[in-house]
């Protein structure tokens, strides 16, 4: 039914794995560009593949509109599976941090060893080896683009889920 879109689905996977492990940054970033594709595929290769069945293709348009329509509800696909599909292949923008190493400011509490009194201090640590990608705006800025990534799978399969559920009741 839903066959092919989970196959990409499976790669959406795949390169989220890849993801968490690499760290060097332009292979990181490359990585993503492919990530973002691919989860905006799952949606084409549901339309376009799978969608070539009427009975997916009808229960797919059906999801569609009612992503349109209960826009809060499917939030995840318009401002980040669309918008960061259309931003990298479109203009070749990148929704990241632009550094291998991000700056993280800090409010920790310290205590004076004199009185004992206790005062706020900000400090700036850098945050390396992969440890914290964030986005630089819209959908969830500032969050791990891999968390991110990783509720943009999840919403798909509860799609694909909903679609083969619909077609098996009909």
């Amino acid at each position: 039914m839903t066959a092919q879109a989970r196959t990409v689905l499976r790669d959406c996977r795949y390169v989220l794995a890849l993801l968490e492990a690499e760290t060097d940054f332009q292979k990181w970033r490359i990585h993503w560009i492919a990530a973002v594709a691919l989860i905006r595929a799952v949606g084409h290769v549901l339309h376009k593949v799978d969608g070539k069945a009427p009975k997916v293709r009808d229960a797919s348009n059906n999801l569609f509109k009612e992503w349109k329509r209960e826009y809060e509800a499917h939030k995840i696909f318009h401002e980040f599976i669309e918008r960061e599909r259309n931003h990298i292949l479109k203009e070749y923008e990148v929704n990241l941090f632009p550094l291998d190493e991000v700056p993280v400011v800090m409010e920790v509490m310290l205590r004076s060893e004199e009185t004992g009194e206790l005062r706020k201090e900000g400090l700036v640590a850098s945050l390396g080896n992969n440890i914290y990608r964030p986005l630089l705006d819209g959908y969830r800025e500032g969050d791990d683009a891999r968390d991110v990534y990783e509720e943009a799978i999840a919403w798909w399969e509860t799609q694909l889920t909903k679609l083969e559920e619909t077609i098996e009741k009909r």
